[in-house]
């Protein structure tokens, strides 16, 4: 249970960071346990169970080792991690689940790269053992080519509609989001790009209005691409409804 106790603790930890009024209570609520229970898990006080634990997992959308080692109580050995469709299935799910990999993928593009965690964890201002890992998947993965101390984006084509849980893309989403109120916060109004508009909808245009975003997002990305790189963004787009659906 000590892995469940850690990841548990690491992730209170961040809410607080984010939000200084987030409390256990609301930690447990989010998780759908209680808070008596998780409590006393913290303090060392009892464990949790299988049930519990799984939505830990549902909740923080964790990846199929993590899954794995607390849900099915094994733990990391040396060794064990190289069962090549283990592997696959831990390596996609990051790939599309945490932010970076995708950052580090386009980082690939600007001239003068450096296949060098230091340098990449400076450039994302992630930390070091975080880069290290990206640089070692995305190269397993065939997505990139270190040579010369640089990376080098392969011609395999980077496909995310098959075969992606959904925990991962929700994961995924999540962190831009966690992301974009940072920048919100932090960047100067000339290098990003906020905003919103309030509007009644017809809901049966929803669809159209899906395939202009997809379409307008294409061409924003063709034109930021063209020229030399230097910097790595993410352009997203949020469309979400604000009423809820009325019953008859």
């Amino acid at each position: 249970m000590t892995n469940a106790r850690s990841l548990l603790l690491e992730e209170f930890t961040s809410r607080r960071t984010r939000n200084s009024a987030y409390s256990l209570r609301a930690f447990s609520r989010d998780l759908g346990i209680g808070v008596t229970s998780l409590s006393d898990f913290l303090a060392e006080k009892r464990n949790l169970s299988r049930s519990s634990l799984r939505k830990i997992v549902e909740s923080l959308r964790l990846s199929p080792l993590q899954c794995e080692e607390l849900v099915g109580g094994k733990a990391n050995r040396p060794g064990q991690n190289e069962d090549p469709r283990r592997l696959v299935e831990e390596d996609t799910f990051r790939l599309i689940a945490d932010w970076y990999y995708l950052a580090v993928l386009n980082l690939a593009k600007i001239k003068r790269n450096k296949a060098d965690s230091e340098w990449i964890a400076r450039r994302l201002g992630i930390k070091e053992t975080d880069a290290k890992q990206a640089l070692i998947r995305l190269e397993r993965l065939g997505l990139i080519e270190i040579k010369y101390g640089q990376m080098h984006r392969t011609a395999q084509t980077l496909s995310t509609t098959r075969d992606i849980p959904s925990s991962a893309i929700k994961r995924h989403h999540s962190q831009n989001l966690v992301l974009a109120e940072r920048s919100l916060m932090s960047d100067a109004v000339d290098v990003r790009e906020f905003s919103s508009a309030t509007i009644a909808v017809d809901p049966r245009r929803l669809g159209r209005a899906k395939n202009l975003l997809m379409s307008a997002k294409r061409r924003v990305a063709k034109v930021l691409e063209e020229g030399e790189p230097s910097e790595v963004y993410v352009l997203s787009f949020q469309l979400f409804p604000l009423t809820k659906k009325e019953t008859e």
